[in-house]
């Protein structure tokens, strides 16, 4: 039996594929903070400033007080804005973000706009930032459903993929170099994990925003307000599990397969096979309900018939959806009869409308199954 939901305890998380489509929800449209997953969209507005990854960045003294996790930055310290990225993504290092935020648009403020102008760009309707970094503060909210879309369109860049799939991060420090491990703990030990981003504050709770991918699928997990860090972990395990047992690439049809027999009308007993042209496949969520497939051809052809010719359609639907839609084209040529081969075609035709007797070939269409 086919579980429709993931068995979690989150109060609220979705679940969607690469694409957007949603498998599961739970007050995804909940206000809720979003401590340390805010760092996504300051990372989005970081790398679509148009400032040089290799830019050097001074760090000023409020991005190096800013409290809580931090990656240890000094104030006059220079530190690139790919190590900054690095140091905010991977180790959450709120002095990184603030660093970031005021040498992109020269004050908190600004960058908050720019934050906010980018999360309405993006349609995530329920989302405001009042700082570059998550720490709890009013006015500072986001929901599960726009934080799915946030995180989709970040992992579509390939310097935030890169980053976001680190397992750990070095960054230098007065003291020396440090190195942190990435605070996303899937990362290197739930297989496919690519990213992306945990969070954790008083009002938030622990939250997580988790992307995998296998075998081309690709799913995009968030989990908001489970009460310890381990158990966002754990819940977004069940759910990717879940997503990947229930979402998976399948393949409809292989190319060549024989579906239907057109009758050929210039003879007695030929038909030509109508077979699959190309290879279906597609991605299919089979909580949904099966697969249906439906082969139409046409009633007959007239000769000559040239390998490849459309003569019909298999289309493989789930419910009311179209999953997958292939042409069944002829298997061969057929080749127009001789004169005098129409001619005794003629004679038995006429003989058979008097006396009995098949006119043509019989038409045959496959029932085939796709479950």
């Amino acid at each position: 039996m086919r579980a429709v939901a993931p068995d979690v305890t989150a109060p609220s998380g979705m679940l969607v594929t690469g694409d957007g489509q949603e498998l599961w929800s739970r007050a995804a449209d909940e206000p809720r903070a979003m401590a340390s997953i805010t760092k996504v969209m300051t990372a989005i507005v970081v790398l679509e400033s148009g400032h040089s990854l290799d830019e050097l960045v001074t760090v000023p003294p409020t991005a190096a007080s800013v409290g809580e996790s931090e990656a240890g930055l000094a104030a006059g310290q220079r530190v690139s804005v790919r190590t900054l990225l690095e140091a905010m993504l991977v180790h959450s290092a709120n002095d990184a973000a603030t660093a970031l935020a005021l040498h992109v648009a020269g004050s908190e403020a600004s960058f908050v706009r720019m934050m906010n102008e980018k999360a309405a760009a993006l349609d995530a309707t329920g989302t405001a930032f009042a700082n570059p970094h998550g720490l709890d503060a009013p006015g500072h909210h986001t929901t599960a459903r726009d934080l799915a879309t946030i995180s989709r369109y970040a992992l579509s860049n390939p310097e935030f993929r890169r980053i976001v799939a680190m397992r750990s991060v070095v960054v230098p420090a007065p003291t020396g170099k440090k190195r942190f491990e990435n605070s996303n703990k899937l990362i290197g030990r739930y297989p496919g994990a690519t990213g992306i981003k945990t969070g954790w504050t008083d009002e938030a709770g622990y939250c997580l925003v988790a992307s995998a991918e296998r075998q081309g699928v690709t799913l995009v997990c968030v989990v908001l307000g489970t009460r310890s860090e381990e158990e966002r972990f754990a819940q977004a395990r069940r759910i990717l599990d879940w997503g990947f047992e229930h979402y998976r690439q399948r393949t409809l049809v292989s190319a060549g397969t024989t579906l239907a027999a057109v009758p050929v009308e210039d003879y007695l007993d030929l038909a030509v096979p109508a077979v699959v042209r190309t290879a279906a496949a597609a991605e299919v969520f089979d909580v949904r309900g099966p697969l249906e497939a439906t082969v139409t051809v046409v009633a007959s052809v007239r000769a000559p018939v040239s390998k490849g010719a459309v003569l019909g359609t298999l289309a493989v639907t789930q419910g009311e959806t179209l999953v997958a839609q292939v042409p069944l084209v002829a298997a061969h040529d057929i080749v127009a009869p001789p004169w005098h081969e129409r001619v005794r075609v003629f004679a038995v035709r006429a003989w058979r409308k008097i006396f009995g007797g098949p006119l043509k070939a019989q038409r045959w269409v496959a029932r085939p199954a796709v479950q």
